[in-house]
């Protein structure tokens, strides 16, 4: 039980941690700030699933930098390649194209990024990795075990409430062949016309379902401004050069931009 605690404390910080980088990021590059990730909460989960998988996988290595860089090269793209599949075919969202890119495979993953998830990799192996997992070891039992339960239990709930809220209006997404932009202006269109029957007790399920999708496509839009749907990405790129598809301009991880998405 501790060390599973331990693991999901340690998944929760560094979801965390990605989620104040990428605001810095923001920050300095595009001088914005707010919520810039899928989930209501301040966590970006890609970057611990990341960071877990590097740090399970380079123990039996962490002797040897040039194979702890390699394996977070490794680890890191698989988890973003992951990742992109798994947006595409359960939500019809496509938040980061690279097929413009050297090294890029599918458009999921590219070479420069891959590279620079290696340095994040050894990064968190030789310098955080050390002084998190002796503060969290010097924890009481309970403490340890009490806040994983309760902060694992609000980030898997809110997890699911986003995935659900996207997949509930993924009809909308897959028929409009554009950007997030567009298929939020649908919503507003559908509550504007649900509003006149507001007290229809069916109508007012559909206006709250309505404004919970709105809101983390909002989010997703505000963190990948060049988000597409599915549908919309592979018409494009049927017409469009690669390098004028949606490109990564941010660097390392979870707030895309286009460039002119992540």
């Amino acid at each position: 039980m501790i060390a599973v605690s331990m693991t999901v404390l340690m998944f929760v910080a560094y979801a965390f941690g990605g989620w104040v980088l990428e605001g810095v990021v923001r920050l300095v590059r595009w001088h914005r700030v707010g919520n810039h990730g899928f989930l209501t909460g301040p966590v970006l989960p890609i970057y611990a699933f990341g960071a877990v998988g590097i740090l399970a996988f380079t123990r039996p290595i962490r002797d040897d930098p040039a194979l702890v860089f390699l394996t977070g090269m490794l680890i890191a793209s698989v988890v973003e390649f992951i990742g992109h599949v798994l947006l595409e075919k359960m939500m019809g969202l496509v938040l980061w194209d690279y097929s413009g890119r050297l090294g890029n495979i599918q458009g999921r993953v590219c070479l420069g990024n891959s590279l620079g998830f290696g340095v994040a990799g050894l990064v968190v192996v030789e310098v955080i990795d050390p002084p998190l997992e002796a503060f969290l070891s010097g924890l009481d039992p309970l403490v340890v075990v009490s806040l994983a339960s309760g902060l694992g239990a609000v980030m898997v709930v809110d997890w699911v409430h986003a995935v659900v809220a996207v997949v509930r209006v993924r009809p909308e997404i897959e028929s409009i062949r554009g950007s997030l932009d567009e298929v939020r202006a649908q919503l507003e269109r559908q509550l504007d016309e649900l509003g006149a029957d507001f007290q229809n007790g069916v109508t007012r399920r559909r206006i709250r379902m309505l404004r919970g999708s709105r809101a983390v496509l909002t989010r997703l839009n505000a963190a990948f401004p060049g988000a597409r749907g599915a549908n919309a990405v592979r018409g494009s790129h049927a017409s469009v050069p690669p390098h004028e598809a949606i490109a990564d301009d941010a660097g390392v991880g979870g707030t895309r931009h286009v460039a002119p998405i992540r």
